[in-house]
């Protein structure tokens, strides 16, 4: 197959990809450090329940089905000097930071009330991730209208999205034990701060340094394809549209399947590593292991993109994803030594990153594949959707987890049981497993290949 060229006008320059993905990157330290800490935050040092932990992850996604849509309509019908996407970063990244510090306050309340105070930082926390999470997302499909090209940018987003989880799992735990000196609560705090102000500086950068397509200031090539932007949907129009859409809906579907048990993976290693393991520090290095695998595998997983398709490099890395796991299983894992669980840990990541690398680009063909069968341009609500979908699987892992912690006889600062530990380890293995390969099944339906994407493409351009 000949090599396709790329309209200049959707080129991107290595500069303009790393502006763009560099804004993940502080931003993923903030959510890797609650996907993986939060859940042992609440059960370990403020002392709630599994289950009333798992009830605030589980209340907070059902004020997300409210505010990822709603997001997603409201960035819609944005216009300013900065843009429709850019000002959320640039003025809505500070108040996040802020909120994400509170997560980690204890006041001197009873038991009743920290959990309400636990809850409720917890929702305002959310709402402003949101408020900067669904513009930056959204903002792929304005960089760029070429499949191959987005790819590339995913690319390079998910470098800096393992860079921030890399920071998050590697120095997490250190920084808490560094600057509490003994005291979880402080540590946690003050290495909240630091993530949060890192948050702030690089999506303020991105907001700075990116540029939209049709925003104000375009240039000739850019006015040229604005039309392909529009997106001027009623809430009801929009919604309407997006469960239209055959292609959104695998990814919708796909997302929740691998986030939610993805999201098992990260809680539960820590559990694994301090009652079964016996070393609670030591888990910076397998969940190290898989932030490292996406500073390279980004790359290689671009090169089997171009050769093949998005849809068959997401599931070849579920299936990469799931065969690890199963290994580690297979060869006993409380008794393997911490050389191999790193090393197997680090091969599971090399299978997750290619779903990382994907699944907004492929929502960004999704929205087009949409506009192509329907006449009808679902964007930023499109994003906002997905969002929730990510952000609602990983509460509900987060939520079973917290209950299956209660319901195996779990026990928190305890010696637990074989019984329990086995359990732990049954949860570690198989509930991940189970998400790859359903997530693996959903997608492999998914109709946009990179010739139908141009196709789409081609087609729409002519209708305008």
């Amino acid at each position: 197959m000949g090599k396709v060229q790329v309209a200049d006008e959707d080129r991107l320059t290595v500069r303009q990809r790393a502006s763009y993905g560099v804004g993940i990157g502080g931003l993923w330290m903030v959510f890797m450090t609650t996907a993986f800490y939060l859940l042992y935050f609440y059960t370990d040092v403020l002392g709630l329940s599994g289950s009333e932990a798992g009830l605030i992850l589980l209340i907070a996604t059902l004020w997300d089905a409210v505010t990822d849509p709603a997001m997603g309509y409201l960035v819609s019908r944005t216009r300013s000097r900065w843009g429709q996407y850019r000002p959320y970063l640039i003025f809505g990244a500070f108040p996040m930071a802020v909120s994400f510090v509170a997560v980690f306050l204890r006041p001197d309340f009873v038991a009743g009330q920290i959990f309400l105070f636990a809850l409720l930082t917890q929702i305002i926390f959310r709402t402003l991730f949101t408020v900067v999470y669904i513009p930056y997302t959204a903002l792929i499909s304005r960089l760029s209208r070429d499949a191959n090209e987005r790819a590339s940018i995913a690319s390079v987003k998910a470098f800096f999205v393992s860079a921030g989880a890399l920071t998050a799992s590697y120095f997490g735990l250190p920084l808490v034990a560094a600057l509490g000196q003994g005291d979880d609560l402080q540590g946690f705090i003050l290495t909240a701060g630091i993530f949060g102000g890192v948050a702030t500086l690089t999506l303020m950068f991105t907001g700075f340094t990116v540029r939209e397509k049709g925003a104000v200031g375009k240039t000739r090539a850019e006015a040229a394809g604005e039309a392909l932007f529009e997106d001027t949907s009623s809430i009801k129009e929009a919604l309407s549209g997006l469960f239209r859409n055959q292609a959104f809906l695998l990814v919708f579907f796909g997302v929740i399947m691998f986030t939610g048990c993805y999201t098992v993976l990260n809680k539960t290693s820590i559990y694994f590593f301090e009652y079964d393991y016996g070393d609670r520090g030591a888990v910076r290095y397998p969940l190290t292991a898989i932030s490292v695998a996406g500073l390279v595998a980004p790359f290689l997983w671009a090169k089997v993109t171009h050769m093949t398709s998005k849809r068959f490099v997401w599931v070849s890395g579920c299936l990469l994803a799931a065969a690890c796991l199963v290994t580690f299983y297979a060869l006993g894992s409380q008794n393997l030594s911490l050389v191999w669980i790193t090393a197997i840990y680090f091969m599971t990541g090399v299978g997750i990153q290619a779903f990382l690398m994907t699944f907004y680009a492929m929502t960004a063909d999704a929205i087009d594949y949409g506009e192509w069968k329907t006449g009808q341009r679902v964007e930023a609500m499109g994003f906002g959707l997905l969002s929730f979908a990510s952000k609602s699987s990983l509460a509900l892992g987060g939520f079973a987890l917290g209950f299956l912690l209660d319901e195996i006889g779990y026990v928190s600062k305890a010696v637990q049981s074989e019984d329990v530990l086995a359990d732990i380890r049954l949860i570690l293995v198989f509930f991940p497993t189970a998400g790859f390969l359903l997530s693996a099944l959903i997608i492999s339906f998914f109709p946009v290949s990179t010739q139908k994407h141009r196709e789409i493409m081609k087609e729409i351009r002519n209708r305008k």
